[in-house]
């Protein structure tokens, strides 16, 4: 809910806003974008000066290798931004123990040495490194106590019967692989 009486606005006063879009339509033929906010509002935007100083969570024109400490950091310094990042989740020792547990030929058959150890080797690949995951959306750089960003997943639907924002996961910096902000893409080298 906005704070701003427009009554009370003064020629020279400083304003500010921040929104995020989902696009929604567009029409090339005309130079514009039909987008809807947040709040659910869909409206038009038209003219290139206006849709150009957009950013894209997901348009690059350059990619990068940076470390995964540089990662981290470009991750966190682009906070009120839109984004897309890609990480891996936190490893569950249940799931762990699951993917270990499913290589057991349960067909009446036995796997070939070879079948068993590639079997094995990727279930422990996914399992020890986590579900890779690519979320597109933003962050407001808070954090939790182990150093995780709440982050909001735009491509999930938005509960407006809540009184927070149902979209939000948790992205440890240091499991992401790439992300694309502001037209480029980092990856990991």
């Amino acid at each position: 809910m906005s704070t701003t009486v427009v009554n009370k606005i003064k020629v020279g006063e400083i304003l500010s806003e921040t929104q995020f879009y989902t696009v929604k339509s567009v029409n090339p033929k005309y130079n514009s974008i039909t987008v809807q906010n947040d709040s659910g509002l869909e409206f038009q935007i038209q003219g290139e000066s206006l849709i150009g100083a957009l950013s894209s969570a997901s348009q690059f024109t350059e990619t990068i290798k940076v470390s995964r400490t540089e990662l981290a950091e470009i991750f966190k310094a682009h906070p009120r931004t839109a984004l897309t990042v890609n990480y891996n989740t936190k490893v569950d020792p249940k799931e762990v123990a699951k993917k270990i547990s499913d290589i057991y030929p349960n067909k009446g058959k036995m796997a070939s040495k070879a079948e068993f150890d590639k079997t094995v080797k990727a279930a422990l690949k996914q399992a020890l490194e986590g579900e890779e995951r690519t979320m597109v959306g933003r962050h407001y750089n808070s954090m939790d106590e182990f150093g995780r960003v709440y982050f909001t997943d735009m491509n999930l639907p938005k509960d407006t019967f809540k009184n927070y924002d149902t979209r939000t996961r948790l992205v440890d910096p240091r499991t992401i692989n790439w992300i694309i902000v502001n037209g480029k893409k980092y990856s990991h080298k």
